[in-house]
């Protein structure tokens, strides 16, 4: 029995240690990220980067966000010194670790350092995005640019708003998305992007007549060759409403557009089979397990 105990006891404990040791090096790397700032806020710039560099140690133990807050804010401090070139080598590291930053605040630094590194139209569309989720900073820097540049031209403010829309999209936010292609769609009506994505949405919350109007519109407004993905999505629209010989046909123009779409072949399958061309269809499921296709 004393055997039996030690041996359930003993990995218990190591099991209990490991975590004790995991939470207190999570613990010790968030508390020099929110030392460094406290350094940064205060202007004790050459103490904040060695805080941050300190937290930057402790990679394991960060998300890719925090990493990238910590590298952002180090560059700040460097750059505050003087030091733009090392500012520049910190924020590319920043940017490269959160590319889908999730907060208002991190699309601003991300803006900060893009305009610090020459992309000012990338920096322009971060604060733009910034701004949308109420950040008054970003704000604060539009106004500034507008005060150089009168207005932001309408086609960036609707790229701004289709990034935002599929931000949303990806995140489950439906409705969020939809509204935002929407904004997207008035301020250009020939962004082809804005149409198809919205379609995509309203696909998601079971408006089929509406989706199928949006990828329609999509193939009027930009039908060059690349847009293979529009006539697949738009012939998944119509065989929901019944329209098996128009999915018939938009399938087929995808694959004429791309022969190697695998999700075109496999959904040209599907209505073929419905269709009742067992032969097609075989063929086409065959088409599609070569590229790799799988149906929605």
């Amino acid at each position: 029995m004393k055997k039996l105990f030690r041996f359930l006891f003993l990995p218990l404990v190591i099991l209990l240690l490991a975590g004790n040791a995991a939470y207190a090096g999570n613990h010790e790397a968030n508390y020099f990220l929110s030392n460094g700032e406290a350094k940064l806020k205060a202007g004790n710039y050459n103490e904040a980067i060695a805080v941050f560099t300190k937290a930057i140690e402790y990679e394991p133990k960060l998300s890719r966000s925090n990493l990238s807050e910590a590298y952002f804010k180090r560059g700040f401090a460097k750059s505050s010194l003087g030091d733009i070139e090392g500012a520049k080598s910190d924020y590319k590291i920043s940017i490269e670790l959160d590319r889908t930053p999730k907060n208002a605040e991190a699309y601003y630094n991300r803006g900060i350092a893009k305009k610090t590194l020459g992309d000012n139209e990338g920096a322009k569309a971060d604060f733009r995005l910034a701004s949308m989720h109420g950040y008054t900073n970003a704000k604060i820097m539009l106004q500034n640019n507008n005060a150089k540049e009168k207005s932001f031209d309408a086609n960036t403010d609707a790229k701004s708003f289709l990034s935002s829309g599929k931000s949303k999209l990806e995140s489950g936010n439906h409705n969020g998305a939809i509204a935002d292609f929407t904004k997207s769609i008035e301020l250009d009506q020939k962004l082809a992007a804005a149409y198809f994505n919205r379609g995509i949405a309203r696909h998601l919350t079971g408006d089929k007549q509406g989706s199928l109007d949006d990828f329609r519109k999509t193939i009027d407004v930009d039908r060059t060759p690349n847009n293979a993905e529009a006539y697949d999505n738009r012939g998944t629209a119509k065989s929901f409403t019944g329209d098996n010989n128009g999915a018939l046909a938009d399938y087929s123009k995808a694959i004429d557009l791309n022969p190697a779409y695998g999700d075109a072949y496999a959904h040209r399958g599907k209505i073929k089979e419905a269709m009742g061309d067992k032969q097609g269809a075989t063929l086409d499921y065959k088409s599609a397990d070569k590229f790799h296709g799988t149906l929605q």
